[in-house]
């Protein structure tokens, strides 16, 4: 609803107290991004450390907002989220992480605990924190909340939210239509680079094949990288669901197998130094059949027309 949407938006994706803690991302989605040489996480070159804790702020002070608050990884995050792409920053609220739209370190400490008022307004996925399972009966399911199209400019705690325009359509996404339909008829066309590398210079990461250069001609592996770029690029732009549908991939059981971190067991008000936070647990295992790529016809419309033929497996 025009005027209205973006508080829907904001309150849904904001933590606890101030917000519903509804709109969650999976740990699936926070491992499609990049680190920041351009590497997968699952790289032995990508140098991602998924145990403990970092030491330090971020020196490169990625996420330095305007109030001077880093909104990048901070002393205490866990590894996971650190040298993590600049897309990665802007898309995902982790745990540790500052609340985005709380302008004042009085807004930001309404949503930290007593322990951790220090005018960052760190979210608390943990069990025992504000955002946490053990605190509130709908807590933060997946220890994610979605960050992007968030405004810093809003102010969750007092529902005021700025107006900015709804998008339906962005150049990127042109971009990467244009490269992943090039890539089926023509492989060794010059554009495909040209047009994911706009995509990935945008974002901060070096060229695909100054990383990658197994996709020169090959196909199959920039079909995968494509992919891949759409999932980062587009993510949480109602993208994912129906590129998987037209490829065809929802039986994959990677894309079944859903993840979050460790929402459920008790830290012993441990807060953010427990560790087993921080620990992949399974979430869902999504049913898929393969007849779900059709929706079945109406038995009255076939019943109305004899030569109707309804859609395999219904």
């Amino acid at each position: 609803m025009a005027n209205s949407w973006q508080w829907g938006h904001e309150v849904r994706c904001a933590p606890k107290p101030g917000g519903y803690d509804m709109q969650n991302a999976t740990q699936n989605v926070v491992d499609a991004f990049y680190m920041r040489n351009g590497r997968s996480i699952d790289d032995p070159q990508s140098q991602y450390v998924e145990t403990g804790f970092v030491q330090s702020d971020d020196p490169a002070n990625w996420g330095k907002s305007r109030d001077g608050l880093n909104r990048g990884y901070v002393k205490g995050n866990s590894n996971m989220y650190v040298n993590r792409e600049a897309r990665f920053y802007v898309s995902i609220q982790y745990n540790g992480k500052p609340v985005l739209p709380a302008p004042t370190a009085d807004d930001r400490n309404f949503f930290s605990s007593d322990a951790n008022k220090d005018g960052t307004g760190r979210a608390e996925f943990y069990y025992s924190g504000k955002s946490g399972m053990g605190v509130n009966n709908n807590g933060d399911i997946t220890g994610y909340d979605v960050l992007k199209n968030v405004s810093p400019a809003s102010n969750i705690r007092t529902s005021t939210v700025t107006y900015r325009p709804f998008i339906h359509l962005r150049l990127a996404e042109m971009y990467l239509n244009y490269a992943e339909a090039l890539n089926e008829v023509e492989p060794n066309h010059q554009d495909i680079l040209k047009y994911v590398n706009l995509v990935r210079q945008r974002g901060g990461v070096p060229n695909l094949e100054t990383v990658y250069p197994a996709v020169l001609g090959n196909q199959e592996e920039m079909r995968k990288w494509i992919l891949r770029e759409r999932q980062v690029e587009l993510a949480f732009e109602g993208d994912r669901y129906f590129t998987l549908i037209r490829r065809l991939m929802m039986g994959d059981q990677k894309v079944q197998t859903i993840y979050r971190m460790n929402t459920i067991t008790n830290d012993g008000n441990q807060g953010f130094a427990f560790s087993d936070f921080n620990k992949r647990t399974l979430l869902q295992t999504r049913t898929w059949s393969d007849k779900m790529y059709l929706f079945p016809i109406a038995q009255n419309d076939i019943d109305k027309n004899s030569s109707l033929v309804q859609n395999p497996g219904w």
